[in-house]
C-alpha cells in the first residue's frame, strides 16, 4: 500500500480532530482510522497524536485562558444536568454534578482530608 501524501495525512488529521471535538473515544477514532485508510494501530496512534496536539495547539491559539474555559465547562455541564433533569435521566444528572464537584473542588470530598474530620 503506497504511503499517504502529505495532504492525505493533513486530511486525516483534520478528520480525527473533528472526530475528538464531536466527542468520539480514542479508541472509535483510532478504529475507525485502521478500517477506512487500512492503516496500522501505530500509524493510527500517531495521527490522533498529531490531532490532539492540533487541538490543544488551537486553544492556545484562541488566547482562551483557563479560567474562561472553565467556566464554559461549568456554564455546559449545568446545561447537561438541566436537560438531563428534563429528559428524567438521573444517572447524567449526577454525573454532571459529580463532574461540576471534581473541576470545582466545592464538594464533601474535596476538603477530606484538609482539617476537616469526621467523626466515626
Amino acid at each position: 500500500m503506497p504511503r499517504a501524501t502529505a495532504t492525505e495525512i493533513a486530511e486525516r488529521v483534520e478528520h480525527l480532530q473533528g472526530m475528538i471535538l464531536a466527542g468520539q473515544s480514542n479508541t472509535v477514532c483510532l478504529t475507525f482510522a485502521r478500517q477506512t485508510w487500512g492503516i496500522s494501530r501505530s500509524q493510527g496512534y500517531r495521527l490522533l497524536k498529531k490531532a490532539w496536539a492540533q487541538i490543544k495547539d488551537d486553544i492556545n491559539e484562541s488566547g482562551i485562558d483557563r479560567q474562561e474555559l472553565l467556566s464554559w465547562s461549568i456554564q455546559t455541564l449545568m446545561a447537561a444536568a438541566g436537560q438531563a433533569m428534563q429528559q428524567k435521566n438521573p444517572g447524567a444528572v449526577v454525573s454532571a454534578i459529580r463532574q461540576l464537584d471534581h473541576m470545582t473542588g466545592t464538594g464533601y470530598n474535596s476538603h477530606r482530608g484538609q482539617g476537616v474530620r469526621r467523626r466515626s
